[in-house]
């Protein structure tokens, strides 16, 4: 009963102030049935947001590569990620059939990351429309199907999001289970390779400078009507045996890409390459092969030292200008055993023609 008098006795003003505040609560609850509140302030950068993610732990691998990268990711934006998570990664590593992603040529790493980068606005998931169209830090362009989906992931042209949109400081992520391949530059390329003895020397990490190498002596065989050696090398019409020197070699001997015209740096590499596929086992003291340049190189021995820190692990010393004297020791026998084209040893040396 003293409760009841209480309640009772409460002025007009106090009852009023009551009603205004019960008002309001069921104001702002119809508010969020209609989902009319704001989103929450967000607290991370798109970096920060890769880095404290369980599942982008490759991306954030990878991205520490690349300064620059970095830089676009932490800065004031605004920016759009899309961000391909571990079982993207996964996926690709198994599409190229190699152990690590690791073993990829660095430029096309970075490539494929900048094209998961859109530096120039915050982009929603309903902005995502069949005619929208988001130029790259990487130079190409993402576009959208009617669905909403990313239609330019390389072979996949339906790329679904995972999960819900997630807003940065700087930006907003999109969490994708596909890694985004650019595909003017790079997918075009590994379509060409994949499976064969390109695919090792053109975008594996070790031959990044061969691989710089062989693009301009193709400029110079382009010009002087000559084949391509990219066309060689992916040539489904012959089997190929390629000594590959490792960019160490390059780096030990003091040459760089400016070493050699495009015509040199084409006479050069032809030099590695046989018609013949021949495996390790395969290697005969004395034995002589005919190279693409028309040279002659020789095995002089297949019990050469080995040096397994080094990163030596094969006895076959080959000579290729005449002179019985070395020229290079294979690094490790059947680096890349393709199964379309051939074959590709890793090579510490070069295979210098005899001089004319």
């Amino acid at each position: 009963m003293k409760k009841k008098n209480l309640f009772l006795k409460l002025s007009s003003t106090l009852m009023a102030v009551v009603f205004l505040a019960m008002s309001s609560m069921v104001l702002t609850s119809c508010g969020d049935d209609e989902g009319t509140d704001p989103d929450p302030e967000p607290e991370n950068s798109v970096l920060e947001i890769v880095a404290e993610s369980e599942t982008h732990t490759q991306l954030e691998f990878f991205l520490e590569e690349y300064p620059d990268l970095i830089s676009v990711l932490e800065g004031d934006g605004p920016i759009t990620l899309f961000a391909p998570n571990d079982a993207a990664f996964a996926k690709l590593q198994t599409i190229l059939g190699v152990e690590s992603l690791e073993t990829v040529n660095p430029d096309i790493i970075k490539a494929v990351l900048a094209f998961h980068i859109h530096a120039a606005a915050e982009v929603r998931r309903t902005e995502m429309e069949q005619s929208t169209s988001l130029t790259t830090a990487q130079g190409e362009n993402i576009t959208f199907n009617a669905n909403g989906n990313i239609a330019t992931g390389g072979s996949d042209t339906d790329v679904e999001f995972v999960g819900e949109e997630i807003l940065a400081t700087n930006g907003v992520v999109h969490v994708v289970e596909t890694i985004l391949v650019p595909p003017v530059q790079v997918f075009s390329m590994i379509a060409v390779h994949l499976g064969k003895v390109s695919q090792a020397v053109l975008l594996g990490a070790d031959f990044s400078t061969l691989a710089a190498a062989i693009q301009k002596a193709d400029e110079f065989a382009a010009s002087a009507s000559q084949p391509l050696l990219s066309d060689i090398l992916s040539s489904e019409s012959e089997t190929l045996t390629v000594f590959a020197p490792v960019n160490a070699v390059f780096v030990s001997a003091g040459i760089t890409l400016d070493a050699y015209s495009g015509q040199e740096w084409y006479g050069l590499i032809a030099n590695h390459i046989l018609s013949v596929e021949v495996k390790g086992a395969d290697f005969v003291a004395g034995a002589s092969y005919t190279t693409k340049a028309q040279k002659t190189i020789t095995v002089l021995t297949t019990e050469a030292p080995i040096d397994a820190d080094a990163g030596i692990t094969s006895g076959v010393v080959l000579d290729s200008n005449g002179d019985s004297a070395p020229n290079g020791q294979i690094a490790l026998e059947n680096a890349y055993d393709s199964q379309i084209n051939g074959v590709v040893h890793a090579f510490a040396g070069v295979l210098t023609p005899p001089t004319e």
